[in-house]
């Protein structure tokens, strides 16, 4: 027999627990502007705790943002900013007869400015690709079985405009012929758009080159079906060599080739339209700027006074803890706002210094910066520098940018100064758009002329900032 017995140990561990409030805190500093107002809203239609009378529901109209400095404070604001100290204790433990007794309105009050509806801004649904071909479909004579496998091609061609599956495929699921199948999609690929139902790039170029005007074009279908892959690494000569003809006439195939549409579902692919709202706006007032933030649709919260009817001592134990937790919920969500606009406005005022050069005279100024200075100069953590930073905007007399942008490595230069990436990759991209299309500048080359301004850089250091800018290597930018 096994001997079992029952024992009591001790042990240590390290453990981060997160209140709700933090939790919280950390949910809102993360979000932008408009997932920070859907957040509020969502919560203001939960918790009765809230004064919904308060609650603005005006539109942001683009182009008319209203923006609140923080250098100013409401009464209001000022008497949640008391509730710091006491919130060091756990708000379970607040005197909430006191709390009530006070008769301050504590809140979070955003500017008021009222905007019409922009109808102009008012959009529908596009049409999509599949819709346009069955549309197209419908007004084409067939019977029954060829519409119906019309249905089943049109089903599986993608958003590119693209045949996923083969016609052997199609008529094993569909009970059909291959060649049934083959002469429905020659029919689909004679739809708008040109070029639809292929099934590998060179079938789509050729569907778009048959349907052209061919008198113009006389070598571009001998280009595009012999010599695709000498005409991506832009092998002019060999093209010219195999198909006798000048390098001349080449280059202008290639031209029309150039102007066919590698992804014919493109335009009629579904795309979703996003919004950019900048959370901060900073101006340039005579030669110092002034950190505003946009507060603009934010809804406003304010404690509803109706409920301190509850703090009679006749109301019943349930009904006054349901009452303490969701005024409770309600002190939270309004000091996590308060924190992360205060958090957003310190991020911003600490780049502002650090990047003061960029703001007056462009990217061609942009100094190399990482979290931690930023972190180290507002006394917050790195990981809370991060969550503002992404996903957010700030507008600056240079346009408009999300706030990491300004976060980025940099080069060392010879007289011991550092140099931003994004500067070095600015130069490089002056310099491919610079050269002599028959004589590309290779990364070494590149490497040398950064060299020769002061940067230390290296050859695999140019090759990768030029990938990252999407711009292919020197052989395939040759025009011989």
């Amino acid at each position: 027999m096994i001997g079992m017995e029952q024992r009591l140990t001790l042990k240590l561990a390290t453990k981060l627990v997160m209140t709700p409030n933090l939790q919280l805190a950390i949910k809102l500093l993360q979000l932008n502007k408009i997932e920070l107002i859907e957040a509020i809203n969502k919560e203001l239609q939960e918790n009765p705790a809230f004064d919904l009378e308060t609650v603005s529901t005006d539109p942001v109209v683009a182009g008319s943002e209203k923006v609140t400095s923080m250098d100013s404070k409401s009464p209001d604001t000022e008497a949640v900013d008391n509730l710091t100290s006491e919130e060091q204790h756990s708000l379970g433990e607040m005197d909430w007869e006191s709390y009530f007794d006070n008769g301050a309105d504590y809140g979070y009050f955003p500017s008021e400015e009222k905007n019409p509806v922009a109808y102009e801004n008012i959009v529908h649904r596009s049409q999509t690709l599949a819709e346009h071909l069955f549309w197209q479909l419908s007004l084409t004579r067939l019977n029954r079985d060829d519409q119906y496998l019309g249905v089943h091609i049109i089903g599986n061609i993608d958003d590119d405009g693209y045949l996923t599956l083969t016609t052997e495929e199609i008529a094993q699921k569909t009970m059909a012929s291959p060649e049934h199948v083959e002469k429905i999609l020659e029919i689909i690929q004679s739809f708008d758009p040109i070029g639809v139902g292929a099934r590998n790039l060179k079938e789509c170029l050729l569907l778009q080159v048959r349907q052209s005007d061919f008198e113009i074009n006389p070598h571009a279908e001998s280009i595009i079906d012999r010599h695709l892959q000498n005409l991506e690494r832009n092998a002019i000569r060999e093209i010219s060599r195999d198909l006798n003809i000048s390098i001349e006439d080449v280059h202008v195939a290639i031209d029309f080739i150039r102007t066919l549409e590698p992804k014919p579902g493109r335009a009629y692919s579904i795309s979703t339209t996003q919004y950019i709202q900048p959370d901060v706006f900073i101006f340039k007032v005579d030669q110092d700027y002034k950190i505003v933030l946009n507060e603009q649709g934010l809804p406003k919260l304010k404690i509803n006074r109706l409920y301190q009817q509850y703090k009679a001592k006749g109301t019943d134990l349930e009904t006054k803890q349901y009452v303490e937790q969701k005024f409770r919920n309600a002190l939270w969500l309004i000091k996590s706002v308060e924190q992360r606009q205060r958090t957003i406005y310190k991020v911003s005022e600490s780049i502002l210094k650090y990047q003061k050069a960029f703001f007056n005279n462009g990217i061609k100024e942009l100094r190399p910066l990482v979290l931690r200075d930023v972190a180290e100069d507002i006394g917050m953590h790195e990981s809370t520098v991060s969550r503002v930073s992404t996903n957010k905007y700030m507008h600056t007399p240079q346009g408009i940018f999300e706030i990491k942008f300004f976060f980025h490595s940099g080069l060392s230069t010879l007289h011991g100064e550092d140099v931003s990436s994004i500067r070095v990759k600015e130069m490089i991209k002056n310099l491919v758009l610079n050269e002599n299309p028959k004589a590309p500048l290779s990364d070494r080359a590149i490497m040398s002329k950064i060299k020769d301004q002061g940067i230390n850089i290296a050859r695999r250091t140019i090759a990768k900032y030029r990938e990252e800018l999407k711009i292919p290597p020197s052989n395939r930018r040759r025009n011989v």
